[in-house]
């Protein structure tokens, strides 16, 4: 497979998920003439283990994040604290109906050849509500004008190694040369990053990129269960 002019849609609970998942692949897209989008579904004012998440600041954090990796394009669906950590309560259509056709950047509008969607295998509500709605969204369609994303990929984060579930990844993105990348990202989201040895540092990880690379025998990988691959 080849990432070279591919436009990536990149499914995000919240805003941060996009560069932990699949930081490497967006700039690996990007270095290779493509164009990322990112869908951000929900942010918003909450008291936080070891931290807070602060609506302004955050979005804040986002602009800088998106500007820096050179994303074409970004949306966040809801600031608001009663969505925020609550997406779970949503009717799915909803969040089906933003994913196909409602964002700014659906399926349906920019046409992706990839869509990567958060991991089932994780302990948030909102990360299972957008996995559940983005695997309907993707569903094989024939109705002219629908579009069928040719690659669907589900990202792992370290939040995934909590979980009572288990991934099991069968496809693998190299990003030995946009590590750094991955990790710069990370650190201008400074309030949702915490210190060593919390599952969410920095230093995590980079220790985690570089596990996933020696299962494939490069520097450093992301790790995908993939859904759909067309070629």
């Amino acid at each position: 497979m080849t990432l070279s002019k591919k436009t990536l849609l990149v499914l995000s609970p919240h805003p941060d998920d996009e560069i932990l998942g699949c930081g490497g692949l967006i700039a690996k897209v990007k270095n290779m003439n493509g164009k990322v989008f990112v869908i951000m579904f929900a942010v918003g004012n909450v008291k936080q283990i070891g931290g807070e998440s602060r609506t302004d600041a955050r979005t804040k954090e986002v602009e800088k994040v998106m500007e820096y990796m050179g994303v074409d394009g970004y949306e966040i669906i809801f600031m608001n604290d009663d969505i925020h950590l609550k997406l779970d309560v949503m009717p799915r259509k909803d969040l089906i109906d933003i994913i196909e056709s409602k964002s700014r950047f659906s399926l349906n509008k920019v046409n992706p050849d990839i869509i990567a969607v958060p991991s089932l295998a994780c302990q948030n509500q909102d990360h299972e509500a957008v996995f559940h709605a983005a695997f309907t969204a993707c569903r094989p369609r024939v109705k002219k004008g629908l579009n069928n994303a040719p690659a669907v990929l589900v990202y792992e984060q370290v939040d995934n190694l909590w979980t009572s579930r288990s991934f099991k990844p069968n496809f693998y993105v190299d990003i030995s040369d946009y590590l750094e990348t991955k990790i710069k990202a990370l650190s201008l989201y400074e309030s949702q990053m915490r210190e060593e040895p919390n599952l969410r540092s920095i230093e995590n990880v980079k220790r985690f990129s570089q596990l996933r690379g020696s299962e494939i025998c490069v520097e450093a990988a992301e790790a995908f269960e993939c859904h759909r691959f067309t070629c």
